[in-house]
């Protein structure tokens, strides 16, 4: 009984104060009116007795003043009973759109276990409408920290446009909306964006270590932009280095990609936390797509990215990739503890015919 109580006190309070409708302004508006000639018919007269005394208190107010209150307190109880039946009206039409709308969340999971904060709750207590979840967990191919077959998790990312395809069949493009978070290999998370680059009204969210919980990219944009150091040499091959949330490792660059012109992108303060506007990512994505453009200008017909990011970084910096006037790119993933630090890629190539598909390096290495 006390549950019910207090939550019809918390919808009344929320329907009464929270909620922001033109239609509850009318409401309020009607209900401080009311008041107010309620207030003023009881300052205008007030008086107590019974058989020993009696106590009056007021002034003898003239029927001009009575009159201006009576049509107050008709008017107040006519705007108040607009306001209620517009938001109830507003509600219900409301309630009709909500019924149609969709939202489909994708969390992807493989570094660490959000399954005790799905992104699809995070999601519900934002959405007055329906939330579907599409996870994708790739942990059982992760030992201490290490992909053991990244090929069976990249089966299941080039899934998702198909398994996405099927969540979103039944209903009207304009009624569904796509939220995307995750903690996963960059690689495979550049390649999710890659993959959904022309799938619209997607929001991102990412994972906040500090707290173990979701966030929305809600902070302003400071303004940093990517510090360039350009290789004089130039190929038809060259290695990005791209420094966002860590440094990357430079002598592991050096001894996997021996052969190879190296150009960094780096960011002047590194930081895990240094990615939540939402403003500041698109501006740098688009940064990172000018400059692959200046190396195809130059030459370049493959670009090996080493990217040291987070997790909407990376699938934003993917959305951001051109499939058909870019070079063809391999994503590396970085293995700190490995001999081979950067072991393997996603290479990606924009050929007819050829597939996205893990690649083992194959470098040779100097000491």
């Amino acid at each position: 009984m006390k549950k019910a109580i207090s939550y019809f006190i918390e919808k009344a309070a929320d329907w009464l104060f929270r909620r922001r409708s033109t239609a509850l302004i009318v409401f309020r508006t009607g209900g401080a009116l009311l008041s107010m000639t309620l207030i003023g018919s009881w300052a205008v007269s007030f008086s107590y007795s019974d058989a020993a005394r009696t106590l009056a208190f007021g002034y003898q107010s003239s029927s001009t003043t009575q009159l201006i209150l009576n049509i107050g307190f008709v008017v107040g109880i006519l705007i108040t009973v607009l306001g209620a039946v517009w938001e109830y009206q507003r509600f219900r039409d409301e309630k009709k759109r909500n019924d149609k709308k969709k939202t489909v969340v994708i969390e992807q999971r493989g570094l660490v276990d959000t399954s005790d904060s799905p992104l699809s709750e995070f999601m519900k207590n934002k959405c007055g409408w329906q939330v579907d979840s599409l996870v994708q967990d790739i942990r059982e191919r992760v030992t201490e920290n290490v992909i053991s077959r990244p090929d069976l998790a990249l089966a299941k990312v080039t899934n998702l446009k198909v398994s996405l395809a099927e969540k979103t069949a039944q209903s009207a493009a304009s009624d569904i909306s796509i939220a995307y978070g995750g903690v996963f290999p960059v690689p495979f998370t550049f390649y999710t964006g890659y993959l959904l680059d022309d799938e619209s009204r997607i929001t991102l969210h990412d994972w906040d270590r500090d707290i173990g919980g979701w966030r929305d990219l809600d902070e302003i944009d400071d303004g940093e932009e990517f510090i360039v150091e350009q290789s004089p040499a130039i190929g038809k091959s060259v290695v990005l280095a791209v420094s966002v949330s860590y440094p990357v490792d430079r002598q592991s660059i050096a001894n996997v990609f021996a052969d190879l012109p190296v150009h960094y992108l780096s960011l002047p303060t590194l930081d895990r936390n240094n990615h939540w506007s939402k403003a500041k990512q698109d501006r740098l994505s688009g940064e990172f797509f000018e400059y692959c453009k200046k190396l195809l200008v130059l030459g370049v017909e493959h670009i090996h990215l080493v990217l040291a990011s987070q997790n909407s970084i990376a699938f934003r910096f993917g959305q951001s990739y051109d499939k058909r006037n870019l070079p063809s790119v391999s994503v590396y993933q970085y293995e700190r503890h490995q001999t081979v630090r950067y072991p393997w890629c996603v290479q990606i190539p924009h050929e007819d015919g050829n597939n996205v598909e893990v690649v083992q390096t194959e470098f040779k290495h100097v000491a």
